[in-house]
């Protein structure tokens, strides 16, 4: 009677499964769906049916059941053909580990309660889960948003009778939200400090000389100067499509843009882990910097601006309460607004980064595409909300475009938490 007996560390515990082999037509299902595997893992990055072992009483063999992510044996992908397994391969599986322990002709006595899976002790970590869960918790409960917005609550209540405080609370809040939305969507991992760092930077460009300097350029020398009172779309378009297109996804794109020279500065895999090497991380920076730009502008002008225009026809309180009825639908719309330019913009540094050759046209493509939606979102009011609402869903379906795209493009696909989640038999 033929057997395998394998091992990995989950959840910060280490499981140990015996099974048999002894007969031919038996196979042992690996993957995350437990009504289709026979070796469940929780891990979100393992499809649902990945791989499955089999004998053929001449040895043991691993067979990939998922081409789009397929397991490694050894350091080497697989592909359509079995390859064999031996005492000592290792098999990985999403981020998951799997070692083989042991092949033989008999089964171990002392592995008995290996082959059914049934432990008969209670431990700690059982009794309370918390207990030896602390990496499994930081990688796969959502520990860090959930703490932000326990945190942001908390502040919430604080801030109530102050609000200023408590509009720049929530406008961080829902920011950030959405900014976590796109972070899913795209599915590569990428620092927390990093992301903030891009967010940090693009707000001290637009309180330093620097917006000044720009803004100088595409509004006094081109012709960005916009006047709200000629209400031609063409004319708003126009002015528009320099003075906030071009400007405003310029702006955003220099934290991007140094993410990529210094990335290319780093080790290989520091160059993944915080650099710019592939669109998904240009979307992912595109995105934090305009959550940056986003929370300043909103805060800093428009919030301020009509809670003193109000307030001086109405009332104090009347002036607050249009300003949090614009903070909202404006921090909302960054997603199919600011975001997604950014985004798209972000997509082209980061194809850049991945096909250098073709720098000169990727490059000037996506930011002229995403001022030029910019451009139309800002100018769509001259038209009518039908227009304004075409215009974000366009917005939207390049980003979420540009996101798929990117996704097929990473030389790291198979670690992509977004696509693996996802995957079922």
């Amino acid at each position: 009677m033929s057997f395998i007996i394998l091992e990995w560390q989950e959840d910060g515990r280490t499981h140990r499964r015996q099974m048999s082999l002894s007969d031919p037509t038996l196979v042992i299902r690996l993957g995350r769906d437990p009504s289709a595997c026979d070796v469940v893992f929780t891990d979100p990055t393992v499809s649902g049916l990945q791989a499955e072992i089999a004998g053929d009483g001449q040895g043991v063999f691993l067979r990939c059941l998922r081409e789009s992510n397929p397991p490694w044996v050894d350091g080497q992908r697989l592909g359509a053909t079995p390859v064999p397994l031996r005492t000592g391969s290792t098999i990985r599986l999403g981020r998951t580990v799997v070692k083989v322990v042991a092949i033989g002709p008999e089964p171990t006595p002392a592995r008995a309660s290996d082959r059914a899976n049934i432990a008969t002790d209670l431990s700690l970590s059982q009794l309370i889960p918390v207990v030896g869960s602390g990496r499994a918790l930081t990688r796969k409960a959502h520990l860090v948003p959930a703490a932000v917005a326990v945190i942001g609550v908390i502040t919430l209540f604080s801030a109530i009778g102050n609000p200023p405080l408590f509009n720049a609370c929530l406008a961080f809040l829902l920011g950030a939200g959405g900014f976590y939305f796109i972070y899913q969507l795209c599915g590569k991992a990428k620092p927390w400090w990093a992301i903030t760092l891009v967010a940090l930077l693009t707000v001290i460009l637009l309180i330093t000389p620097v917006w000044s300097i720009f803004a100088f350029i595409f509004r006094q020398i081109l012709p960005g100067n916009i006047d709200p009172s000629n209400r031609s779309f063409a004319v708003q378009f126009t002015s528009h499509f320099f003075g906030a297109g071009l400007l405003e996804e310029l702006i955003k794109a220099l934290p991007i843009a140094l993410f990529w020279w210094l990335g290319r500065r780093l080790s290989p895999q520091a160059q993944s882990r915080i650099g710019v090497v592939e669109p998904l991380d240009g979307i992912i920076y595109g995105a934090a910097s305009a959550l940056g730009f986003t929370w300043l502008e909103t805060m800093g002008e428009y919030v301020p601006g009509i809670v003193q225009h109000v307030a001086q026809q109405a009332g104090e309180a009347a002036g607050e309460l249009v300003g949090l009825q614009l903070l909202i639908p404006r921090i909302l719309g960054s997603v199919i607004g600011h975001m997604a330019y950014s985004g798209y913009v972000g997509y082209g540094i980061g194809l850049a980064a991945l096909k250098p050759k073709y720098t000169w046209i990727v490059l000037p493509t996506a930011y002229v595409v995403a001022s030029v939606i910019h451009a139309l979102w800002n100018a769509s009011d001259t038209i009518g909300v039908w227009a304004a609402a075409i215009v974000g869903i366009l917005a939207y379906i390049m980003l979420s475009a540009a996101i798929l795209k990117a996704r097929q493009l990473s030389p790291h696909r198979d670690e992509n938490f977004a696509t693996t989640i996802a995957r079922r038999p």
